[in-house]
């Protein structure tokens, strides 16, 4: 064997070494659902971390003070603030912006308004049906595209 793994099992205390073991077969017993969970934890852990470089970039482009504009009303929203968010994204020049940074603002806006609407006791969703008229993610959707 190798000489400084013989000195490291020297100098490992017995209860150090007992709760390593114990660590070990915690770990090679896992189940297939406690293995997709962990799986599932940390794809989303890398979603999120994602998602936050993405917003940090775009914050530090040419449009940051409009996607920061924007955060803030969000932020403060209401459920009576549909008109004003609107307003707010009709105001701004998001046409001169690239594809992603339209779509990181829509993804901003769906989920304020699914927070918004989940926290006021509604389902996250309302699509309405045919003929309706469109919701205020409808419109601020087709202002972006």
């Amino acid at each position: 064997m190798n000489a400084f793994t013989d000195l490291a099992e020297r100098q490992i205390a017995t209860p150090c070494k007992a709760r390593m073991r114990a660590i070990e077969r915690r770990a090679a017993h896992k189940t297939a659902a406690e293995k997709a969970l962990a799986k599932r934890d940390k794809l989303l852990r890398l979603w999120k971390h994602h998602n936050r470089v993405e917003l940090d970039a775009a914050l530090a482009g040419p449009h940051g003070q409009a996607i920061n504009r924007l955060i803030e009303f969000l932020d403060a929203m209401t459920l009576k603030h549909a008109a004003a968010l609107v307003e707010l994204v009709r105001g701004e020049d998001w046409h001169s912006t690239d594809a992603e940074t339209r779509f990181l603002v829509l993804r901003l806006v769906n989920q304020a308004i699914t927070h918004l609407r989940e926290k006021n006791g509604l389902s996250p969703f309302d699509d309405g049906f045919p003929g309706d008229p469109p919701n205020v993610f409808i419109i601020i959707r087709g202002l972006l595209a």
